[in-house]
């Protein structure tokens, strides 16, 4: 026997933190308590998806479990990883609020079947890509990183809105004051408990707010229950569940865009794992990470899922408890994956009435948006060059937020890529960096 198995939760000279096994309850605890916080961050991306391409409940309650499943599967790999498949650090892996934009254009325009053959071809290329990232990467400083990371929650504020008061302004219940009432007690609920509460529950305080908004919603007769008794009680959605894949290539650029964005953001919380629990970090690592990313990606362009990406929700987590040991995680994924086959709970999630998830939409989107700015913190504005950088990139790119047929007499490969926001505000300050800050050759004169 080595001597981790004989001192089960002890560092020993031979094991690191991040690979020691903590005794078996406490690591079921802790891997609960990952899960938990990082819950609700999971299932508001399948919700706002499929209630904004108007899915049915039983469909968006599929959604719901197939993303809880996609989730465990990468969690796991993130934790314990599989030959060159994961970083084997205490990470967890969810679906990416920055996906939603592509995946609600993408479906309104061409349907669901040219969604998720953007995601297979967008997952596949994503593990192609891994091991070259570090090339890639120049395309992507902080004022390019940060703006983009901006300019997405601003992009999917409205999406929040919409969910609160209604898509459509001329109908006669848009705006009902019952609706945007329980959306302004779901957040003030939020603000309570994290004021109020520290630790566990203060990192719950959307989920606890989700929970009590969904429960008076359900009394006062906004959302119903009425359906979570039928159907399976465990199960998943079938493999291509919305027709054989379609490939439009503006639909795959379109999601190859968030991608690069969202490699970015999986390195760098690679990066911050690693300072975490003391182990050093490289490109092999962060190769081995991103692979995960892509091929959940890629799985779900089979099983009906999302964009998926590292999060780093549980990092704050592993720093307030002290636990670096990455098997609390890999119980955490063990948990969702659980949490998806059981298909109540997907019901469930899915009844939770709209003006409550467009108050946690509204809270998660302010965040990424937050996220963007304190990137931006990081940017010398002393320099004309990087301001011009942020003011022409974010105001092309809330363009379609602001006038959605801007765009409309354009062809309609043009108009595709153009109405997202994003793609358009990403691609100019890609260019504009490089504009104003690739360095320039010197020119060899001939001598006289």
């Amino acid at each position: 026997m080595t001597d981790k198995e004989l001192t089960p939760g002890v560092q020993t000279e031979r094991t690191a933190p991040v690979d020691e096994r903590p005794r078996f309850l406490h690591m079921v605890l802790l891997g609960l308590q990952h899960t938990l916080v990082m819950y609700a961050g999971v299932v508001v991306v399948p919700i706002v998806v499929g209630t904004s391409i108007g899915l049915s409940d039983a469909e968006l309650a599929s959604l719901v479990s197939i993303d809880l499943i996609l989730a465990g599967i990468g969690t796991l790999l993130q934790a314990i990883g599989v030959w060159k498949f994961g970083i084997r650090m205490p990470l967890v892996v969810g679906a990416a609020s920055s996906g939603i934009v592509p995946m609600v254009l993408v479906g309104q325009s061409q349907g669901m079947a040219t969604v998720y053959g953007s995601l297979l071809v967008a997952g596949v290329l994503w593990i192609l890509v891994a091991p070259y990232f570090s090339m890639l990467l120049k395309l992507f400083p902080e004022v390019v990183t940060g703006t983009v990371i901006a300019l997405i929650g601003l992009t999917l504020i409205p999406v929040g809105i919409r969910l609160i008061a209604g898509s459509d302004p001329g109908a006669s219940d848009y705006g009902r004051l019952g609706h945007i009432a329980l959306a302004a007690a779901t957040m003030a609920l939020m603000v309570i408990f994290r004021r109020l509460f520290g630790g566990l529950l203060g990192q719950l305080s959307i989920l606890s707010a989700l929970v009590i908004g969904a429960i008076v919603g359900w009394a006062t007769g906004i959302g119903s229950l009425t359906g979570i008794g039928s159907g399976p009680i465990v199960g998943m959605m079938s493999p291509f569940h919305f027709g054989a894949l379609q490939f439009h290539v503006p639909s795959i650029l379109l999601f190859l865009v968030i991608v690069f964005v969202l490699m970015v953001e999986g390195a760098g919380q690679g990066l911050a794992v690693g300072q975490v629990v003391g182990k050093p970090v490289g490109p092999d690592e962060i190769a081995r990470l991103l692979r995960v990313d892509g091929l959940m990606t890629a799985f779900s362009g089979v099983f009906n899922g999302f964009v998926y990406t590292t999060f780093g929700q549980n990092i704050g987590l592993i720093a307030l408890t002290g636990v670096r040991s990455r098997f609390p995680v890999a119980v955490g994924g063990v948990i969702l994956f659980a949490l998806g086959l059981v298909q109540p709970v997907g019901r469930v999630a899915a009844a939770i009435p709209e003006p409550v998830i467009g108050a946690a939409a509204l809270v998660t989107f302010g965040a990424l948006t937050v996220a963007g700015i304190q990137i931006l913190a990081r940017v010398d504005f002393d320099r004309s060059s990087n301001l011009m950088i942020v003011m022409l990139s974010l105001g092309v790119g809330l363009i379609p937020a602001y006038a959605p047929r801007f765009y409309h007499q354009l062809p309609a490969f043009a108009e595709m890529f153009f109405k997202s926001g994003v793609a358009t505000g990403t691609l100019l300050a890609i260019v504009l960096n490089l504009v104003f800050h690739a360095r320039r050759r010197p020119v060899d004169h001939p001598s006289p």
